[in-house]
């Protein structure tokens, strides 16, 4: 999310009061970051049954390209019925029976066979842990019965690991649908999502923004400006997501209005420009966050009357997937009666990350 401000500051002769306009252009930014501690993203990963009706015996195949090259020992494919998140406990599909299940054909990263940690829910492929290729991968799984309850939508969670019994960290991983009407013989699979929004406004699911530019109007050494601006995001990654500020303060040739460094309240007559995201009331300004999503805003810009700019911060974030939060971003600006006139620009660029 990329916040492109830019702001004028009009001289004018006094000796006490200063003009200043601060105008913010906003342009989306959304980096999808891989994260080399956590698990990467199976692609192209669908199940496709040889019959789809509910009770029966069927041939379940499974295709996806891994984008980890490390070493991998084992897969596990994990039945459920109420969700594809990995955060989410799993429950297990009723009538779903995997006690006779055979591996008939593997292409890509082979040499699999069933391993006894299977279970009622769950396959294990395992094989000798070695280097892993970066390809699209087959397995061909026959003898599974089926779910019993019929015109429903079932999950499998596939995980893979370096170690042959898929204990420690997962490499790579993604999640996969199919449906037991009876009528549908290929599933689907959950996509990653990112939506991550930035304007004046924002609507609460990211529908719509509006406008690209605010105005401070007049600043005088002898009163706080302030104005608001929002985001909002939301994703299905299990890991959550993080909302970093990048930017500088406001300059004006070798003339800088100072950033707080940390975090301090509005003192009038002083040079201060900062940020916070809550409601305040010294001075009247913001909104607390809203929606039904998990995203909370980080410590340092998360208490109502004080704030802070630290360029390279993450100001907000999620620790699993989230539904939507819209954030009000506060700005205060004061001066002291000795602020050089000019023309004053920053830019700004807020940029929301995950690890799929």
């Amino acid at each position: 999310m990329k916040i492109t401000r830019k702001i004028f500051f009009s001289p004018k002769q006094t000796t006490r009061i200063l003009y200043l306009v601060l105008l913010l252009l906003f342009s989306l930014y959304v980096i999808i970051q891989q994260n080399n501690v956590d698990a990467l993203s199976l692609v192209g990963r669908s199940i496709t049954l040889s019959t789809s009706e509910a009770g029966q015996i069927a041939k379940h195949t499974y295709r996806f390209t891994n984008l980890s090259s490390a070493t991998l020992g084992s897969i596990k494919l994990e039945y459920c019925s109420n969700s594809p998140l990995f955060d989410d406990s799993c429950t297990i599909p009723a009538g779903l029976n995997l006690s006779s299940v055979n591996l008939v054909s593997q292409t890509g990263n082979v040499g699999f066979v069933i391993d006894p940690l299977s279970s009622q829910s769950t396959i294990v492929l395992s094989r000798s842990p070695s280097g892993a290729l970066s390809a699209l991968n087959t397995y061909v799984l026959s003898n599974i019965t089926n779910p019993s309850t019929a015109d429903s939508t079932f999950y499998v969670r596939i995980s893979l690991y370096a170690s042959i019994d898929t204990s420690g960290p997962s490499i790579d991983k993604g999640a996969v649908a199919f449906s037991t009407s009876g009528r549908l013989g290929v599933g689907a699979y959950v996509p990653p999502i990112l939506t991550f929004c930035v304007g004046i406004t924002v609507a609460s699911n990211c529908s719509s923004t509006n406008n690209s530019i605010i105005s401070f109007g007049e600043l005088s050494s002898q009163s706080t400006a302030s104005t608001t601006t929002q985001f909002a995001a939301a994703t299905n990654d299990p890991t959550g997501l993080q909302v970093f500020l990048n930017g500088q303060t406001m300059t004006s040739g070798n003339n800088i209005i100072s950033a707080l460094d940390l975090q301090s309240g509005s003192l009038i007559g002083q040079d201060q420009f900062g940020i916070n995201l809550r409601a305040n009331t010294n001075p009247s300004v913001g909104s607390d966050p809203s929606g039904y999503g998990v995203i909370t805003a980080k410590a340092n810009y998360n208490l109502p009357n004080q704030f802070i700019f630290q360029n390279g911060s993450s100001i907000a974030s999620s620790t699993k997937s989230t539904n939507f939060n819209v954030f009000t971003v506060s700005y205060i600006v004061n001066i002291t009666p000795n602020q050089a006139p000019g023309v004053y620009a920053s830019t700004l660029i807020y940029t929301a990350v995950v690890s799929f």
